[in-house]
C-alpha cells in the first residue's frame, strides 16, 4: 500500500474518533455545559498522555523526547487549542445537530488547511490555490448549508 492510501485512511479512522469524541463532548456538555466539557476532557486526556509519556520515556530514554525551545511553545498553543476546541464542539453540536456540526467543523479545517498548504507554512511544498481548489471549498460550504437542521 503506497503513502498515499494509507494516509487516507488514516485520516477516515482519525475522522470517525473526531466525530466519536464530537459526539460524545455534545451529549456531556448538555449535562454540565460546554466549558466544564473541554476542561474536564482535556484533563483525562492529559493525564492519559502523562502516563503515555512516562512509560514512552522510561522505554525510549530521555534523548527520545527532546523539545527544543521554540516547539514547546507551538506544543503549549496547541494543548490551549485543544481545550478550545473541545469547548467550541460541545457547544455548536448541541445547536446544529452532530452531522452539520461536524460539516462545518471540516469546512473550517479546510479553510486553514488551503492557507497553510498554499503558504506552505506547515512545512511542505506549497499548493498553489486553484480553481478546482476553490470550487471545493465551495461545493463543502454548500454541503454546510443542506445539512443544516430546517426548523
Amino acid at each position: 500500500m503506497n503513502n498515499l492510501v494509507l494516509g487516507i485512511i488514516g485520516a477516515l479512522v482519525t475522522g470517525m474518533l473526531i466525530g466519536t469524541q464530537s459526539s460524545i463532548g455534545s451529549r456531556v456538555g448538555e449535562v454540565i455545559g460546554p466549558i466544564p466539557t473541554g476542561i474536564v476532557m482535556n484533563m483525562f486526556g492529559g493525564m492519559l498522555a502523562g502516563l503515555l509519556f512516562i512509560l514512552l520515556r522510561l522505554n525510549q530514554g530521555s534523548h527520545a523526547w527532546r523539545i527544543p525551545g521554540k516547539e514547546i511553545w507551538l506544543l503549549i498553543i496547541a494543548g490551549a487549542l485543544g481545550i478550545m476546541i473541545i469547548t467550541g464542539v460541545s457547544f455548536s453540536l448541541q445547536r446544529t445537530g452532530v452531522t452539520a456540526g461536524i460539516a462545518a467543523l471540516i469546512l473550517g479545517q479546510l479553510l486553514v488547511s488551503t492557507m497553510v498548504d498554499t503558504t506552505g507554512w506547515g512545512g511542505a511544498e506549497p499548493i498553489p490555490l486553484s480553481g478546482q481548489r476553490i470550487l471545493g471549498l465551495l461545493v463543502m460550504g454548500i454541503a454546510v448549508y443542506l445539512l443544516l437542521p430546517r426548523q
